[in-house]
């Protein structure tokens, strides 16, 4: 059998070499290691004697649910700018413009009011007309009264020839131009749009000189007092907030928080997320747009005999590890709330204390070396 060469033995080596480079590199990094890549604390064992750990004690005590979420601004109803009467408009509202801001009752838009100044002057002539109608047939009526009196003294007048029939006949001619007189009144005075709250422009279509007819909408607009926060929650979540409806919440749009509170609740989970959708009324809405996103903090209950865990205290599955007589012992407490401070849980036994971080080849009465935290 032929030897290799030196040369050959050289590449044999250096084949070998970069072959077991490439295992070692390629070997997955230890628990220990991707707990630490992680930025997760773990116990380290000093020597041959018990993992070392970090333990706390917690204070059992009252502690107030928080619920976080995302939302967003949104508007409970707009309304359609709808005209009531028909005519060509002849001077538009600066403001009312899409994206412009009015006040209440502040006049937008007016429609040409000569046809309807003429129709209100024609209903106070008719309206005149029937007056001195009534107050002729009313003289007509004495004077038929009196003669019948003269004629048939302690007679009964019949209602004919006291002008009964036509008394009444011209009161209601008066009632019924009075009527037309205000309804004259009411399309003159429709001639000046305006809106009974203080709101923003959605869209509008009027333009000087554009006939609007009535039932034409023209436009779109909201309420200021309209906009709220909606919330999607957690079923979870809104359980724990029972009863929702009036709990204190914060928002945050950007650098800028607002105070509010739990209107409403949806009656029905979203079929999509299935979460319930809270309505949230915010103090000051002057500054809010729809559509804006928002972070919102709802204040819940205030639960005593509570414990606020820290949130390295949490191992795998929602358990934790006590430490009883210098040994591991876990723990799963039924988890309430989790905030930004720790995990609110039920009350338990601690033990000695509780575990922070990881402890590698962690089982059950496994013997530990504790530090305070």
């Amino acid at each position: 059998m032929k030897l290799p060469t030196p040369k050959g033995l050289i590449q044999i080596a250096v084949i070998v070499f970069v072959t077991a480079i490439a295992l070692y590199f390629s070997q997955a990094p230890s628990e220990e290691e991707a707990m630490a890549n992680i930025g997760i604390e773990v116990g380290k064992p000093r020597g041959d004697s018990a993992p070392y750990v970090s333990i706390t004690q917690p204070i059992i005590e009252e502690n107030e649910i928080e619920v976080r979420g995302t939302g967003s601004i949104v508007v409970r109803n707009s309304v359609d700018l709808v005209t009531e009467v028909t005519g060509r408009v002849i001077w538009v509202a600066p403001s009312f413009k899409r994206g412009g801001s009015f006040k209440i009752n502040e006049r937008l838009l007016q429609i040409d009011p000569k046809d309807f100044q003429l129709a209100l002057a024609q209903a106070k002539a008719d309206r005149q007309s029937a007056e001195s109608n009534y107050q002729l047939t009313k003289a007509q009526s004495e004077a038929a009264i009196a003669n019948y009196a003269i004629l048939n003294p302690d007679a009964k007048v019949p209602p004919l020839v006291a002008k009964t029939p036509q008394l009444e006949q011209a009161q209601a001619q008066i009632a019924a131009a009075l009527a037309r007189e205000q309804i004259a009144q009411l399309d003159l005075s429709r001639t000046n749009f305006s809106l009974p709250f203080n709101g923003r422009v959605v869209d509008s279509q009027a333009e000087i000189g554009q006939l609007l007819n009535r039932g034409q909408k023209f436009g779109e607009a909201f309420d200021i007092e309209s906009i709220e926060a909606l919330v999607p929650i957690s079923p979870k979540d809104l359980e724990i907030l029972q009863p929702a409806v009036g709990r204190k919440a914060k928002v945050a749009l950007g650098n800028t928080n607002f105070e509010a509170f739990v209107a409403r609740v949806s009656p029905n989970l979203d079929e999509r997320t299935r979460f319930a959708q809270l309505y949230l009324k915010l103090n000051n809405t002057n500054n809010l747009y729809p559509g804006s996103f928002i972070d919102v903090v709802v204040k819940g209950p205030k639960l005593q005999d509570t414990i606020l865990l820290p949130e390295a205290a949490e191992q795998i599955n929602e358990s934790i590890w006590t430490v009883k007589d210098g040994k591991l012992t876990k723990v799963v407490p039924k988890f309430i709330n989790r905030q930004i401070q720790g995990i609110i849980v039920e009350n338990f036994n601690i033990e000695e204390g509780i575990v922070l971080g990881t402890v590698p080849g962690a089982k059950e009465g496994m013997a530990v070396t504790t530090e305070p935290n």
